[in-house]
C-alpha cells in the first residue's frame, strides 16, 4: 500500500501542475476578444520551420497540433488477454505459463489558444496475472503513464514545459507492461502530448540527451516509478539560424526490491544542453550541440558519473516522404567510484534516425543511439547502444499490420560494486514482434499480437555484488488478443 499511496501523491501533483498550466493559459486567453465562434488555431511561429525544426531541439519534424490545430478531448478503452511463457522472470528452463489480463483506459487532451498549446496524455489501468508466481510477487499491478507538454509561443520562438511520468510493472524498452509494442501501437496511445513510456527509443519523451533515456531491458515483474521534467527554449535568430537551450531532471525508483533477482540501482539524472542550427536549404540542415549529463545513484557505495558531449548533427528532410538525421562526436566521462577513486574516459556518442514513407499506406523507421545511460537498474551507469526498427502497413480500409524489433547492449561503467547492481561487465536485451488490427465499425477494433523478449548477461569477473544472473539468459513469449474503443474526438472549441 505505501507504493500505491506514493503513486497517488505523484499523480495528484502532476494533475495539479497540469491544472495550473491550463489556468495560466485560460488567463492569457481571457484578455483576448470573447466574441462568438471558435478561437483561431495556434501554430508554430511563422519564423520557425515546423517541417524542419532545429536539430538540437526536442521537437520532431512537423510539430503541428493534431486534428488541424483544434482543441479536443479523446477517451479510449482497451481490453487484452495474453499468454506469457515466463511472466515471473525465471532463467533457464524453470518457467511457467501464465494468463495475463489487462484493462486500460486512455485520455488525450489538446487545448489550443492563440499563443499557447497544451497537450495531456494519460493511460491508466490494471494488469492481472493468473497461474504460478514467485514468492513476493503480487498477482495484480497498476499501470500509469502520463505526459504533459505546454508550449508558449511568440513570433520568433517558443518555450516548452514537458513532463513524463510512468508507474509500470516492467521495463519500457519493448513495452512489456502493455503486452508488447505491437498491441500498444495497434490500439492504444496518445496523439496529443505523446505518452510517457520512458522516452528513449520507445517514444514519448523526446529522445536525445535531455529527457528520460528509458529502461533498456528488464526481467520479470519489477515495479518502478520514473519521472522526467524538461524545460526547453527555441529562439530564431534569422530565417535560417536558431539556437536552443534545454535542461531536465529525471529519476527512477524501483519498488518492492525484495522480489527482484538483482538488487536494482535507483538513479537520478541532471541534464543540460545548448545548440545552434543553420538551414542550408529547404531540405538540409546542420546543427552543433554541447550537452552535460550528471548521474547520481542514491544507494550507498554506488558512486557518480558525469559526461560532457559535443555533437555535429546533419539533417535531410523531404516533406511527407523522408526524414533523416545523423549526429555524433566525442564524449568525456568522469567516474567517481568509492572503491577506485576518480577515472576519466573518452568515447563516442551519437544517433541516427531514418523515417521513410514508402506510400500513403506503408512507412518504416530505423533508430540508433549510443550514449551514457543510468544503467536500467542493473548498473550504476552504462554505455548503451540501442537500435529499433519498425514497419507499418495498411491493407485496404480496415486492416493494419505492425512489425517492430529492438536491440540494446549495455556495458557497465562501474564494475565490482559490492552491494548493488549486476556484477557482469555487460548485458544485452532484444525483442521482436508485431500485430494485426481490424477496424470494426466506426469506433471499435480488434487485434492480435506476438512478441519475443530475451535478456542475456555476460559472465561476472568476481564473486562480489549480485551474481544470480551471471552468464544466464531470460526469455519470454507473449501472445495477445484484444479489443479497443475510440470515439470521435470531442471538440472543445
Amino acid at each position: 500500500m505505501p507504493a500505491t499511496k506514493q503513486v497517488i501523491r505523484v499523480a495528484l501533483l502532476l494533475m495539479s501542475a497540469a491544472a495550473f498550466l491550463s489556468v495560466t493559459a485560460w488567463a492569457q486567453d481571457d484578455s483576448s476578444d470573447q466574441s462568438a465562434g471558435a478561437p483561431p488555431a495556434a501554430s508554430t511561429p511563422a519564423e520557425i520551420n515546423a517541417e524542419n525544426p532545429p536539430l538540437s531541439g526536442l521537437d520532431a519534424p512537423s510539430a503541428e497540433p493534431a486534428y488541424g490545430g483544434r482543441s479536443y478531448l479523446m477517451p479510449g478503452i482497451q481490453l487484452t488477454e495474453s499468454i506469457n511463457s515466463n511472466a515471473n522472470g525465471n532463467t533457464g528452463s524453470n518457467t511457467h505459463v501464465a494468463e495475463v489480463s489487462r484493462g486500460l483506459g486512455s485520455l488525450d487532451l489538446q487545448k489550443i489558444w492563440k499563443s499557447n498549446q497544451l497537450g495531456l496524455d494519460y493511460i491508466a489501468g490494471g494488469v492481472f496475472y493468473a497461474g504460478p508466481h514467485s514468492p513476493g510477487q503480487k498477482r495484480s499491478y497498476q499501470v500509469h503513464t502520463f505526459a504533459a507538454n505546454d508550449r508558449i509561443l511568440w513570433r520568433t520562438g517558443q518555450l516548452a514545459i514537458r513532463d513524463s511520468f510512468d508507474y509500470l510493472p516492467e521495463g519500457t524498452f519493448g513495452s512489456s507492461s502493455f503486452g508488447g509494442v505491437g498491441g500498444l501501437g495497434s490500439a492504444l496511445g496518445g496523439v496529443g502530448a505523446g505518452t510517457g513510456l520512458g522516452g528513449g527509443l520507445t517514444g514519448g519523451t523526446p529522445s536525445g540527451l535531455v529527457g528520460s533515456p528509458g529502461s533498456f531491458g528488464s526481467i520479470g515483474l519489477q515495479p518502478r516509478i520514473d519521472n522526467s521534467s524538461v524545460l526547453d527554449v527555441v529562439q530564431q535568430l534569422s530565417p535560417r539560424s536558431s539556437f536552443t537551450i534545454a535542461g531536465g531532471y529525471d529519476f527512477t525508483n524501483f519498488l518492492n526490491k525484495a522480489q527482484s533477482t538483482v538488487s536494482l540501482v535507483d538513479s537520478q539524472q541532471f541534464n543540460g544542453q545548448l545548440g545552434f542550427n543553420r538551414l542550408l536549404n529547404k531540405k538540409d540542415q546542420i546543427g552543433f550541440l554541447y550537452a552535460f549529463q550528471d548521474f547520481h545513484f542514491p544507494t550507498s557505495g554506488s558512486g557518480t558519473v558525469t559526461a560532457q558531449i559535443v555533437h555535429v548533427i546533419y539533417g535531410h528532410r523531404v516533406t511527407g516522404r523522408l526524414n533523416f538525421t545523423a549526429g555524433g562526436g566525442p564524449q568525456f566521462v568522469i567516474i567517481h567510484s568509492p572503491l577506485f577513486g576518480e577515472s576519466k574516459r573518452i568515447s563516442g556518442n551519437g544517433s541516427i534516425a531514418l523515417h521513410y514513407i514508402f506510400s500513403p499506406r506503408t512507412n518504416a523507421q530505423i533508430l540508433y543511439q549510443r550514449f551514457v545511460s543510468p544503467g536500467s537498474g542493473f548498473y550504476a551507469g552504462s554505455n548503451t547502444d540501442a537500435t529499433r526498427l519498425s514497419v507499418s502497413h495498411l491493407f485496404g480500409r480496415h486492416w493494419k499490420a505492425i512489425a517492430d524489433g529492438g536491440y540494446s547492449h549495455n556495458s557497465s561503467l562501474q564494475k565490482n560494486l559490492l552491494t548493488t547492481g549486476l556484477n557482469s561487465s555487460s548485458y544485452a536485451y532484444w525483442y521482436a514482434g508485431g500485430s494485426l488490427r481490424r477496424q470494426i465499425g466506426q469506433h471499435f477494433g480488434a487485434f492480435a499480437s506476438y512478441q519475443f523478449n530475451r535478456f542475456g548477461s555476460g559472465g561476472c569477473p568476481t564473486g562480489t555484488g549480485s551474481t544470480a544472473l551471471c552468464a544466464k539468459t531470460f526469455q519470454q513469449h507473449v501472445g495477445s488478443i484484444g479489443i479497443d474503443w475510440h470515439p470521435r474526438p470531442i471538440r472543445l472549441d
